[in-house]
Formats: C-alpha cells, sequence, structure tokens
C-alpha cells in the first residue's frame, strides 16, 4: 500500500508543481522508504486522471515500430483500383486468345506414308513369310510380294503378288485380306486357305478351305473349298472347277529336283532362308555340285541329305 504523503508528493511532481523544499522532501522519502511503500503500476496511472492525445503520426509510428506495419494502411482511389482490374482482366483475355489461336491454327501433323514392303524368293526353295495379322504365306521359288497397307491403321489389308504362294489367311471379320493387281483378277477374304499363282501367261486360285471373292472388272464369282478358279480373257467369264486341292499346292512341302547345281548356291539359298543359323560350307567342297532331292521347307533333312551324298559332314552351323 503506498504512503500517503509519498502519493500527494508523487501526483504533484507528475504535475510538475513540486517546489524545490517539496522535491527535496520527495527524493528523500523515496531513498529512505520500504518497497511496499513505493507505488506500483496501477496506483501510479491511477495519480493522474488527464487524458493523454497522442496524436495521428506519434501513434503510428509507435504501432510500426512494434508490428512493422502501418497503423492505417493506404486507400487506393477507387480509379486506380479499376485501372489495375482492367490491366489484369486485359492480360488474361490475350492468353485466352493465343490459347483458342493455337488450338485452331495448330498445325496438322501429317502421318507418316505408309512405305511399301517387299518379299522375294530368290532361292531354290520355298520361303517362309508371317505377316504383321498373323497370316502365313508360302513364297515358291522366284516368287514376289508386297504389302501395300498398314494392317494395324487401313481399313484394308492389301497385296500385290508375282508368281506363286500360297495363302493361310489371318481371320479378321474388321478387316478384308485382298489382293490386288497380280493378274487376271482380283481376290478378297477375311479369314481362309488358297494356292494363288499370278503370271503373265495364266492366273488361277485354288480354295483349300473358308469362302473366297474373285472379281475382274464388273464380274465377281465367289468360290468354294475344292475348286479352282481363273478368268478366260477370250471369253470374259469366270472358270470355276472341281480339283484335288493337295495337289495343287504340294510344291510347299514336296521334294524339290537338283540337278548338278553348286553346292555353294544351294547353301548361300539355305542362309537366305534360315539366316539365323548361318550355314558355312567347308572349304574343300566350294567348287563341288548336287545331283537329288532336297525337301521344299525342312533345313535339318536338307542338311542330313547333303551331309550324307558326301559322307561326310559338309555344311556346319557357326
Amino acid at each position: 500500500m503506498m504512503d500517503p504523503k509519498i502519493a500527494t508528493l508523487y501526483k504533484k511532481y507528475l504535475l510538475g508543481e513540486l517546489t524545490p523544499q517539496e522535491n527535496a522532501i520527495f527524493l528523500d522519502l523515496l531513498t529512505s522508504c520500504d518497497k511496499d511503500d513505493l507505488p506500483d503500476l496501477e496506483e501510479v496511472i491511477a495519480l493522474d486522471d488527464r487524458s493523454c492525445d497522442l496524436g495521428n503520426s506519434i501513434s503510428d509510428d509507435i504501432f510500426y515500430s512494434i508490428t512493422g506495419e502501418g497503423l492505417n494502411p493506404t486507400v487506393r482511389p477507387i480509379w486506380r483500383r479499376k485501372r489495375g482490374l482492367l490491366v489484369i482482366a486485359a492480360t488474361l483475355l490475350l492468353a485466352g486468345f493465343v490459347f483458342l489461336f493455337s488450338l485452331v491454327f495448330k498445325p496438322i501433323q501429317r502421318e507418316a506414308k505408309f512405305t511399301t514392303i517387299q518379299y522375294s524368293n530368290p532361292t531354290k526353295f520355298v520361303k517362309r513369310i508371317i505377316l504383321l495379322d498373323g497370316t502365313h504365306i508360302s513364297l515358291r521359288q522366284g516368287a514376289n510380294i508386297s504389302i501395300l497397307s498398314d494392317f494395324a491403321v487401313d481399313s484394308l489389308r492389301k497385296v500385290k503378288l508375282s508368281g506363286e504362294a500360297f495363302f493361310e489367311v489371318a481371320k479378321n471379320p474388321n478387316k478384308a485380306f485382298v489382293i490386288v493387281n497380280s493378274g487376271d483378277f482380283d481376290v478378297r477374304v477375311l479369314g481362309t486357305a488358297f494356292n494363288l499363282k499370278c503370271s503373265a501367261q495364266q492366273t488361277h486360285l485354288v480354295l483349300n478351305h473358308g469362302k473366297v471373292k474373285v472379281k475382274h472388272g464388273e464380274q465377281h464369282s465367289v468360290i468354294l473349298p475344292g475348286q479352282r478358279v481363273d478368268y478366260d480373257v477370250r471369253h470374259k467369264q469366270f472358270n470355276v472347277t472341281a480339283v484335288d486341292t493337295i495337289t495343287a499346292s504340294n510344291w510347299k512341302s514336296d521334294f524339290l529336283s537338283f540337278n548338278q547345281v553348286p553346292l555353294l548356291q544351294i547353301v548361300n539359298d539355305l542362309n537366305n532362308l534360315y539366316p539365323d543359323y548361318n550355314l558355312e560350307l567347308i572349304d574343300s567342297f566350294q567348287t563341288k555340285s548336287f545331283t537329288g532331292y532336297l525337301p521344299a521347307s525342312d533345313l535339318e533333312k536338307s542338311l542330313k541329305i547333303l551331309n550324307t551324298a558326301f559322307n561326310q559332314i559338309i555344311i556346319h552351323k557357326k
């Protein structure tokens, strides 16, 4: 509890009304009194009932020194705020036009043009080919076939044949397999097996199973299993006859006749058909020839026959 005498002098001190004599008494009391006789903060504040106006500038300075921010934020004129909003809106609108322009006038990326794929069989044997759609083709000696369309993208699986080949077409109801510009007529199938021979003299097809549609100009004919078809150019009509399908395509699995054919040529043909085996003829037989029969499409049996014919192993696999 503050001493009443100290309180009276303290109030006069705060008001600046102490006389020199009272000031000396007040200092003496402060230095000689007990701690409990001194006023606390609340009692000191209560001694002065005057109001205190610091002013805006002093208040701002005090608030800024404590918080680091202004007490009264600056208010921007409404015309300046509208101008800022207009700038933002214009920027967004411009960005939108740029994006729209890029979508509308985006350069069209042209698909890469399909490149025709060629297969040929320059050997004396039968060459086996498997197309991307799973179709198996046995290509006879001297025959050539061209893949004219992209089987994965185009609506038709289109090929062209020169020579003779046996087709086992993978079934696909949504993409017909078509043989075009290959002789007297075009062939259209979905999934079937047939033998086709296309030459300058004549074109004929033998159907093993399934169904085939052949076309010449506006004329067409549907061929059934066990039938052979060719086109009579003179009478401008299709000729359809019954045949033995096995006999028509036995060339793809029958034995081939060789008469004094150089062994080096035979080995080169086998390497062409079976490149993974990398066959090599021993040096002492480089100028020798072979007369006899070899299977059209059986590598192991061909090697066995050749080695047996010369009573030793003349062809090695590297």
